[in-house]
């Protein structure tokens, strides 16, 4: 029986932890933990068996190598992952833990795959660390993979996602990312080579199948850009764009990350900074009812999509193929917690591929069968 630690039981961790064990409870002993540990404990009593909580705090350091001894896998739920990956990476190596997460921040996988001391480290302690393991980055650096695998030659990946602004579902974690994605330079592999540029500049108008439209979107921080190049050779391009519909929620985010409130420093005088501050105030009701915009009433697509389009050579001519992904209706099979359970279930069955060391879905993962059951378990309609 397998030996897994989950880090974080909120809107993701929570759910793959259900999840995981509706399908595999003779599997596996879980562990869940969190800083809050009433949490952990009533989603361990939801779940009911081969399940105990733990009270941790990832910058706890002997913590944290306490609760990974005797484990075999630690699976970091726990974001803004610009600050929690590199500790949990740190104590997974040292106690001789494979390590997954769902980290979506551009600067992070950049920082894992472009370091090699990372990867050497992880093939001496005999483990695999595996970021990006949600839906975006995760399924979109699998249908760049599955595409490119359908090529001679792959020379370019160029992503976009685009998502419904709803306030509302926004965690305090995910207003943090959103701000890092889209505040100062971004990573982007363009021309051969990984480059720094504005959020926000590269704007692309990129059309989607019906109901989805086509939509003004430019580049943000993902981690896509940065290790899908790592992983498929002879790239070009790999870039990454993104949009919130309708036109006037991406606006209003420009304007809130043009304002600062992305930044994490205590405004002078006040034990508080612009970040700390939003948060609180975007969970408020009136908060709430002045962030929201309007959405049309009728002809208007669902949650998400992503388009993944690849380039390259085949049979000696030059190919584009073009994967798209819709989901159509919110409150659905969330599409990160599948994602992160199909990876878990993936290292569980011992179906990883590629030797020890550093890896992202695109290097570790068969992209067929995971996308296959990505779209069946939540709804989703692939083109």
């Amino acid at each position: 029986m397998m030996k897994v630690l989950i880090l974080g039981c909120g809107n993701v961790g929570g759910p793959v932890a259900v999840q995981l064990m509706e399908r595999n409870a003779q599997d596996v002993e879980l562990v869940l933990g969190d800083r809050n540990l009433e949490a952990a404990q009533a989603l361990a009593t939801q779940i009911g068996h081969n399940v105990k909580a733990i009270h941790i705090d990832i910058n706890d350091a002997a913590g944290l190598r306490a609760a990974m001894k005797g484990m075999n896998l630690v699976f970091n739920f726990v974001g803004p992952f610009y600050l929690s990956a590199y500790p949990v990476i740190e104590a997974a190596l040292e106690m001789g833990v494979d390590y997954m997460d769902i980290n979506d921040d551009h600067d992070v996988a950049l920082k894992i795959v472009s370091d090699n001391s990372y990867n050497e480290r992880a093939k001496a302690a005999g483990t695999k660390i595996i970021i990006g393991c949600g839906a975006t980055p995760g399924l979109t650096n699998a249908l760049a993979r599955w595409g490119a695998n359908r090529m001679d030659k792959a020379t370019a990946v160029r992503m976009c996602w685009v998502c419904m602004f709803v306030p509302d579902y926004l965690s305090p974690g995910v207003w943090d990312h959103l701000f890092h994605m889209y505040t100062g330079n971004v990573t982007q592999y363009l021309d051969g080579k990984y480059q720094q540029v504005p959020a926000y500049s590269g704007e692309r108008n990129v059309t989607f199948l019906p109901p989805f439209e086509t939509y003004p979107t430019s580049f943000s921080g993902h981690g896509e850009a940065a290790t899908i190049p790592h992983f498929i050779k002879g790239l070009q391009e790999a870039s990454i764009r993104s949009f919130f519909f309708p036109k006037a929620g991406d606006d209003q985010l420009r304007r809130l990350v043009e304002m600062g409130f992305g930044s994490r420093e205590p405004l002078p005088g006040l034990d508080i900074s612009p970040l700390q501050f939003f948060v609180k105030y975007a969970a408020s009701d009136l908060g709430k009812s002045c962030i929201n915009v309007e959405m049309p009433e009728e002809g208007f697509p669902g949650s998400n999509a992503n388009q993944v389009e690849v380039e390259g050579m085949r049979d000696g001519n030059q190919v584009r193929l073009t994967l798209e992904t819709h989901l159509l209706k919110m409150g659905g099979g969330d599409p990160t917690s599948v994602c992160a359970r199909v990876a878990l279930q993936t290292w569980l069955r011992g179906g990883l591929i590629g030797d020890n060391g550093v890896h992202a879905v695109e290097s570790a993962i068969d992209p067929e069968p995971y996308i296959r059951a990505v779209v069946k378990d939540t709804g989703m309609i692939l083109h």
